[in-house]
């Protein structure tokens, strides 16, 4: 059983008082640096979880660049968040004969069949972002990515740091069976052990969407007499509770989470909008990954090759600034 972690220290940056979503393409369909797999050309196939995530498609970007950098062909897709898509499009890359197959795999167990199909075909699977069940049962399987568990205890350090007397909590997560929704929610849940005081109402999945995150918010500005923070498990969803207290004049009076860092929320922090949020390194992940495609075309044994785990950034408006592009 391969279980290895290497955390990359790139410092976690904090703020004073503190201390893991592109362009749309159609669903099914990428771009590529290699239409067709030539004679002794060496392929990576990336599926995407979906476009439609900010984060995602910032990684996506830096993937592709970083790894063609590397005089390494990719051919990418877009899963449209659809897991039997993405399973599809794995099984793709194999008849194309690709020498790596990877993914930000969409789901905890539904994404078992492509690294099934990867085992079988002797394919190293590199997972980013997210994990697949099996995964550790297989030398090919390479994990980079963040440590989720991280990202919630984050959230939670800065609702004790921020409400030492208490506060009523909403929490707004993405789909049940994926990893990250259950490592940001211990870490989260962990940390609110130490101040009791601090109660989550209620928790809904809004999939991690900005449409459902603003409908889920409006409904309940309607239905709680009394909300401090609205805790998100990414920042998709964050702006569109942002923009619901907007509408409803009470922006003032709630804070709101977020876990990502992409551009518009660090935008929306530094308006004063959002409170806070995890940053991944979407930049320091990619190249990570492009730097396993380089050892695994040079030759190197993926059950030698460490996984990788890089540092969240917590980001609020002190430090929101610092990276913008």
């Amino acid at each position: 059983m391969k279980k290895r972690i290497m955390s990359i220290i790139l410092g976690v940056a904090m703020c004073t008082s503190l201390l893991v979503g592109c362009g749309t393409a159609d669903s099914g369909t990428g771009d590529s640096s290699a239409e067709k797999k030539e004679k002794g050309d060496f392929l990576v196939g990336f599926a995407n979880n979906s476009d439609t995530y900010n984060y995602c498609a910032k990684f996506r970007s830096y993937l592709k660049d970083t790894t063609e950098a590397k005089g390494i062909s990719i051919t990418v897709t877009d899963a449209g968040g659809d897991t039997n898509v993405q399973n599809g499009q794995i099984d793709d890359f194999i008849v194309q004969n690709v020498n790596v197959v990877s993914a930000i795999s969409n789901d905890l167990d539904g994404s078992i069949p492509a690294l099934e199909s990867a085992k079988d075909a002797g394919l190293p699977y590199v997972s980013f972002l997210t994990s697949v069940f099996g995964g550790d049962d297989y030398d090919g399987y390479i994990y980079v990515g963040s440590p989720n568990y991280d990202a919630g205890k984050a959230q939670g350090e800065y609702l004790c740091e921020t409400f030492p007397d208490g506060a009523s909590v909403l929490y707004f997560t993405g789909e049940p069976n994926d990893q990250q929704y259950i490592d940001r929610k211990q870490g989260l849940e962990d940390v609110l052990k130490k101040n009791d005081k601090i109660k989550i109402l209620d928790e809904y999945n809004v999939k991690n969407a900005k449409d459902l995150g603003m409908s889920t918010a409006e409904d309940s500005l309607l239905s709680y007499d009394t909300i401090d923070a609205i805790v998100c498990q990414n920042d998709d969803a964050a702006l569109g509770v942002v923009e619901a207290l907007k509408s409803s004049g009470k922006l003032e009076s709630i804070q709101v989470l977020g876990v990502d860092g992409s551009d518009d929320a660090l935008q929306s922090i530094k308006d004063g909008e959002m409170t806070m949020t995890a940053l991944q390194d979407a930049k320091a992940q990619a190249e990570a990954g492009a730097d396993i495609f380089e050892k695994l075309k040079n030759g190197t044994d993926p059950a030698e090759i460490e996984d990788v785990n890089i540092p969240f950034k917590i980001v609020t408006k002190d430090n929101a600034g610092d990276y913008l592009k």
